[in-house]
């Protein structure tokens, strides 16, 4: 490749594409149908540590609680002070509040009447048994390489608006660097509610981290020299021009250190990266050009 007049040797990388056919595709389907049943049930076994549990979430003048295998509630907080905590909030009891969604086993509370066996059907033994996942609205859900569960609880109190009871659907999203916690909620349609809890447990499942970022293949290129004799006067210009990059970049008057803009308010990196200093470094400050920094010792 010719680039200003000066030749290049570029390496194209090679990607290999798996092949499709009829047979590939029916056996990519039926593994991630068991994939997904697995995940499923991995899922769920996952979030069990969070019974006994409860979140809460405050949004204006409606505060929120969660808790797991129970119900969700939507209340008015008390006021902090005078024996009332800042957090978690304190339900109000001179002011309605909502259940949202109950769990299935306590969509319909017992009744204190005690059973008559002359007008009552015996109980089936397995009805005492704790509810399994796969009786209950609950699916695992993929957006693009992102897969969560979904729980969609009914049972709630009464809407004054449909006549209907209040239902909610809340997803469980893996969040690895957050303890358990609502994201957010919102009323999607009149008395119909989405909440999105975070939480690290289902991170320890493969299935259900957040996909790695998808690089482009680089295509990597070297000036071709004539002869050895040009490498001082190669390596001078590549000098140069990393010199003249990093005053451009100074222009705003802050120091520059290994290619970051000290104090630039600007994101660099992905979130939990070390940035390493490298051993040679070239930086700017205002008014002194560029200074150079040499590595002479390093002690692990």
């Amino acid at each position: 490749m010719i680039l200003k007049d000066r030749p290049y040797l570029c390496q194209i990388p090679s990607v290999s594409i798996p092949l499709q056919n009829d047979t590939a595709k029916a056996k990519d389907k039926a593994e991630e149908a068991a994939e997904i049943a697995r995940a499923t049930d991995r899922g769920w076994e996952l979030l069990k540590e969070m019974e006994g549990n409860c979140m809460y979430f405050i949004s204006g003048w409606w505060s929120y609680s969660f808790c797991y295998n129970t119900d969700v509630k939507q209340f008015h907080q008390l006021p902090p002070g005078k024996g009332a905590p800042i957090f978690p909030p304190m339900e109000d009891p001179s002011t309605p509040s909502y259940i949202l969604g109950r769990f299935e086993k306590n969509q319909h509370p017992p009744s204190d009447r005690k059973p008559n066996p002359r007008i009552d059907p015996p109980k089936d033994a397995s009805a005492s048994s704790p509810p399994n996942h796969r009786t209950l609205n609950t699916q695992l859900r993929a957006k693009g390489d992102l897969r969560y569960l979904v729980q969609t609880l009914s049972g709630g109190t009464t809407c004054d608006l449909t006549g209907r009871d209040r239902k909610i659907e809340v997803q469980f999203h893996c969040h690895p660097q957050s303890a358990d916690r609502i994201g957010w909620i919102k009323e999607v349609s009149t008395c119909s509610y989405l909440m999105v809890i975070y939480t690290p447990r289902l991170c320890n499942d493969v299935a259900f981290l957040p996909p790695r970022e998808n690089k482009a293949a680089p295509i990597t290129c070297q000036e071709i020299l004539a002869s050895t004799s040009d490498i001082p006067e190669w390596r001078a210009c590549k000098q140069e021009d990393a010199d003249r990059k990093l005053v451009a970049a100074s222009s705003s008057g802050r120091p520059i250190v290994g290619g970051i803009e000290v104090g630039g308010m600007k994101l660099v990196g992905k979130e939990g990266q070390r940035i390493e200093t490298p051993p040679n470094t070239a930086f700017t400050m205002p008014g002194e050009g560029v200074v150079k920094l040499q590595t002479l010792a390093q002690q692990d």
